[in-house]
């Protein structure tokens, strides 16, 4: 008979078997142990489902749900529906975390008091990459002042797999990640965070995120991840709910937010060639940049800084077309 959790460790499972065992490690290592481990099969049509069984049999707080596929989204939501926990946690399984992770974020978990514990990831490209965090610094936000540093590139990122959320705010407030949609995370977070009451957000780095998985969405763009990715900023930027409950400051700091992505979709549909391929969506980006024009000295992310200057310029194009000549 399974005791009574705290949290549920809620793992998505498609096509992973090269990497589900490493994620599911990651996991039993920890040495603070209030927690289960729900594995939800998507469908997988590799050894993936066996892993999970083999996993279930050994483990008595390692339970298994094999469906359908439907998506990474439809994985979670089945979580969230069949969740012991009071809390909630979606690790990806081709990543993993630090093995101090819960015992580090032990005691603010245990005192009740978040909606939303929030830390830091590593980008890694294997297992061998070390992930080094700055000195500690915490934040004990509100629901609101966690999304204004999200939109600020504070310590909260716009991602699922590095918060661990209470239940509740899923199914009291019927959120649910969208299915069959990519960027899931950007329509969703949002949403939690004005939901939210209280927020933890720490720098350090506990999760490693692999890059280098070939099969991971990131890797190539089509049609419906553009569509995806702008009808999210979109939605984000423009609903009601976060124009209802930010003041001018705040919209303006959302304002620099939304650029930012627009200008890192229409870089990518310039430097992918695809612009031609999807013209309308590269009209629609466009007008959205015109509409919100930023002055040259509001802070945009560095990455992106130098490609808005030359959009501005009329010139984004042509870098990424130099750039296609120069590699010839």
């Amino acid at each position: 008979m399974k005791k009574d959790v705290l949290l549920t460790v809620v793992i998505p499972v498609y096509n992973v078997e090269k990497y589900l065992k490493r994620c599911v490690e990651s996991v039993l290592v920890q040495e603070w142990h209030n927690y289960d481990i729900l594995l939800v099969d998507d469908g997988s049509t590799d050894s993936s489902p066996q892993i999970c069984d083999d996993y279930a049999k050994v483990y008595d707080f390692i339970s298994v749900i094999h469906k359908k596929n439907g998506g990474l989204s439809a994985a979670r939501n089945t979580g969230i529906s069949n969740a012991e926990g009071e809390y909630v946690y979606f690790p990806d399984p081709d990543d993993w975390i630090e093995p101090n992770t819960f015992s580090d974020l032990a005691e603010v978990i245990e005192s009740d008091q978040y909606d939303i514990i929030s830390f830091n990831r590593e980008f890694v490209k294997s297992e061998h990459d070390i992930i080094k965090s700055d000195s500690k610094r915490t934040k004990r936000l509100t629901g609101k002042e966690a999304l204004i540093d999200m939109f600020s590139y504070g310590f909260v990122t716009v991602f699922a797999n590095d918060k661990i959320y209470r239940k509740a705010l899923f199914t009291k407030n019927t959120i649910q990640f969208p299915v069959g949609k990519y960027y899931e995370d950007l329509g969703t977070n949002y949403k939690l965070f004005l939901a939210a009451k209280k927020v933890y957000a720490t720098n350090q780095k506990y999760y490693h995120y692999l890059i280098d998985n070939p099969d991971s969405i990131t890797k190539s763009w089509n049609e419906q991840k553009f569509e995806n990715m702008i009808s999210f900023y979109k939605e984000l930027y423009y609903s009601h709910d976060v124009r209802s409950k930010l003041d001018s400051s705040e919209l303006a700091i959302a304002k620099i937010f939304f650029v930012n992505g627009m200008t890192h979709i229409l870089a990518s549909l310039f430097k992918s060639n695809l612009y031609k391929t999807y013209p309308k969506l590269t009209k629609c980006v466009k007008k959205e940049l015109k509409i919100n024009k930023l002055k040259f000295q509001q802070k945009l992310k560095l990455s992106n800084r130098t490609k808005y200057f030359l959009y501005r310029l009329g010139l984004l194009n042509g870098a990424f077309q130099l750039q296609h000549i120069l590699k010839k």
